[in-house]
């Protein structure tokens, strides 16, 4: 276990200052602190803002994970995390698509009201298992580092259909991000009471890209196998992320739970739910495509919908 050097901030950014930053990818300028050994950062209330474990899980587990999650290079729409200005289809906003990914599971949509295994996780369900081992890693240091966030997510995951749940742990849900500064949001759709657990993976050379937090003026540059534990409903981006090789590469992988994840019912549940809003939405008998890879991942039929998971920030 690391010892942590402990920093309480004192004061923020002004409200109108930090709102000309939203939606947008920050620069060095926008933070005083640069967290580079293990540290707990608290606000001024004393809540953890984020603890960093430097080098925390570059071990083997890690280094597997990479050939999985290197792949997966989906676009999806982030919002103001996409880092880059809105634009108008029709009377919809819209964000410049991002290599952002969400696996596991999700909660219903008012477009999709039904919980689900998402896409790709029902179509590389071994895939997605071998992680399993990595992911309870992450929960073994969550439960240690921020005990009582941790305590608060493994109620709600005890009180929630075990098949939705992560390989046993206090996930639903996982974001993958590839090589893209995001910009200043906040997340939205996850426990409030509970914690965000983010690790990266570094190929190639490139520069920039820190996480910051720019209300607390406190950011990280994080290295292949750092975690980040943090409160992921504070205001967060990164800085402009500068490639030097063809082979420069920055995943990060976000695991949460989802609140309304305690509402889903059983899979079987779940996909009366679906066949009844497809009956609605196309006015005949949808059909069921049954599983892909093993029977706890379903591969629930989102495409026919349109798939809006990536919506979700």
């Amino acid at each position: 276990m690391q010892q942590l050097a402990e920093i309480r901030v004192r004061t923020k950014t002004p409200k109108a200052e930090l709102e000309q930053k939203v939606g947008k990818v920050l620069r060095e300028s926008d933070y005083n602190i640069r967290c580079t050994g293990p540290t707990k950062v608290a606000m001024p209330d004393g809540k953890p803002l984020l603890v960093y474990l430097p080098g925390m899980l570059s071990g083997q587990s890690h280094a597997d994970a990479y050939d999985v999650l290197h792949t997966i290079r989906g676009e999806g729409n982030r919002n103001l995390a996409s880092g880059a200005p809105s634009f108008q289809t029709g009377n919809r906003t819209r964000f410049k698509p991002v290599k952002s990914s969400i696996i596991g599971n999700i909660d219903p949509l008012t477009s999709v009201p039904y919980c689900r295994t998402t896409a790709w996780t029902g179509r590389n369900a071994e895939s997605f298992t071998s992680l399993f081992p990595f992911f309870r890693e992450v929960e073994a240091q969550f439960a240690h580092y921020v005990p009582d966030r941790y305590a608060a997510q493994k109620a709600r995951a005890d009180s929630t259909h075990p098949d939705w749940m992560v390989g046993g742990t206090v996930f639903t849900t996982l974001t993958v991000n590839n090589t893209y500064p995001t910009g200043v949001h906040t997340d939205k759709g996850d426990l409030d009471a509970g914690f965000s657990c983010l690790t990266t993976w570094r190929r190639g050379d490139y520069t920039g890209g820190h996480l910051t937090f720019p209300e607390w003026r406190v950011s990280i540059d994080l290295q292949d196998g750092d975690l980040l534990l943090m409160d992921a409903h504070q205001w967060h981006g990164n800085t402009v992320l500068d490639l030097h090789s063809e082979d420069a590469e920055r995943i990060s992988l976000v695991l949460y739970y989802r609140t309304k994840m305690l509402n889903c019912g059983s899979p079987e549940e779940e996909i009366d739910k679906e066949v009844t809003a497809k009956k609605r939405l196309l006015g005949k008998p949808a059909v069921w495509l049954g599983t892909s890879g093993p029977a706890e991942f379903p591969r629930m039929d989102t495409e026919a919908l349109g798939e809006a998971v990536t919506s979700v920030e």
